[in-house]
């Protein structure tokens, strides 16, 4: 199990932030294109406590990766903190009839590009959806500890009412 502390920030330029996160040091970790897909079961339209999702990673046009994802959200109000169950799989199409063999539906399929930078040990992702998920981009920042988020959002001037602790479907459901 892996933990996650993460705020989104809203209203972002990706090309500015970018810049922004090399002019400070930032270093670039990554830039990859997602496919993503959350699921739900049958019987409800939300998990109370998390969700399921298959992400495949691609770099430079190549399968990096398959993960199968239990995020099981413990949100706080200043950020939101998952436990994140994760296991490699190798067929996207096989493990969505497991899942719907058991009740668990596909609620959205997703693709987005997300370029990744390192900044004073966090993570910095400028992540932009097909215009059919999701219309606008974001920035998430997962953090070490959450006593750094203020320094960091100093560091880049982010203004707090961009920032938020909402989850993508979150996002998506009050399009």
């Amino acid at each position: 199990m892996q933990r996650e502390i993460e705020i989104k920030v809203l209203d972002i330029i990706p090309e500015k932030l970018e810049q922004e996160l090399i002019e400070l040091g930032a270093e670039k970790i990554v830039e990859e294109k997602q496919v993503n897909y959350t699921f739900a079961p049958k019987n409800s339209e939300d998990f109370d406590t998390g969700y399921l999702r298959i992400r495949e990673t691609y770099i430079e046009g190549k399968r990096e990766s398959i993960e199968l994802t239990f995020k099981e959200m413990k949100n706080s109000e200043d950020v939101r903190i998952n436990n994140e169950f994760t296991t490699r799989i190798d067929s996207v199409t096989m493990m969505t009839q497991i899942l719907d063999r058991i009740g668990v539906k596909i609620k959205y399929k997703g693709q987005k590009q997300r370029i990744s930078y390192r900044y004073k040990g966090q993570r910095f992702d400028i992540d932009t959806w097909d215009k059919a998920t999701y219309p606008h981009p974001y920035l998430e920042i997962e953090f070490t500890n959450q006593s750094k988020i203020d320094e960091i959002l100093d560091d880049l001037g982010i203004d707090r009412d961009k920032v938020t602790t909402k989850s993508i479907s979150d996002l998506i459901s009050e399009l």
